[in-house]
């Protein structure tokens, strides 16, 4: 199972790879990225437009749906009697990962580590607060994520909720036009969390 969550939580990383190398794929390999595009629904064969939103948006998406599926986890347990709770701390700490890359781009690329700059927006835009306040609780609960610490700080982990909720708003104010898919993500995100806590 270890495998796969790997496997899976890399993919983001395989597609942005893909993407940055369109101009060096060989014949073979461009025409089989031809071939899955219809069936995956993915962009495969052209360099993004704008690298820097590009990259932004496949670790801030893929923050958010491998916090998704960590959520997912005790629900299964509790209702379908499905136990994969060793794997939460795994897919937290992806998630993690992705969610510091987001903050990285921000921060390093956008920003260019003017970190005044940097403070000026998260105080002037409430979307950039909101998903830096996220952000923070997420580094917390990473750090305090080992076996040992995790006994000592369980409380603070509960803190996700927290999360979770700033995460929906930061991701429903980072756009310009609200979709169904975008009311369908967070809505998916609330359904967790209200399972999570219905358990309770």
């Amino acid at each position: 199972m270890r495998i796969v969550i790997w496997l899976g939580a890399l993919l983001p990383v395989i597609y942005g790879m893909i993407r940055f190398s369109t101009e060096w794929h060989p014949e073979w390999l461009r025409n089989f990225l031809i071939f899955l595009e219809p069936y995956l629904h993915v962009v495969l064969t052209r360099f993004p437009n704008d690298p820097l939103k590009f990259l932004t948006d496949l670790s801030g998406n893929s923050a958010l749906w491998l916090l998704a599926v960590t959520l997912l986890l005790t629900p299964l347990r509790v209702y379908l009697s499905i136990n994969l709770l060793k794997y939460r701390r795994l897919l937290g700490l992806f998630s993690f990962f992705y969610a510091l890359i987001h903050a990285l781009l921000f921060i390093g690329v956008d920003q260019q580590f003017n970190f005044s700059s940097a403070l000026h927006q998260v105080v002037s835009k409430p979307f950039v607060a909101f998903g830096m306040g996220a952000f923070v609780i997420m580094l917390l609960m990473a750090l305090t994520s080992t076996k040992k610490l995790f006994a000592s700080f369980r409380s603070w982990h509960k803190l996700v909720y927290i999360a979770v909720v700033l995460i929906a708003i930061h991701y429903l104010m980072s756009h310009k036009t609200i979709s169904l898919t975008h009311i369908a993500v967070v809505g998916t995100l609330f359904t967790l969390l209200a399972l999570r806590l219905l358990k309770r």
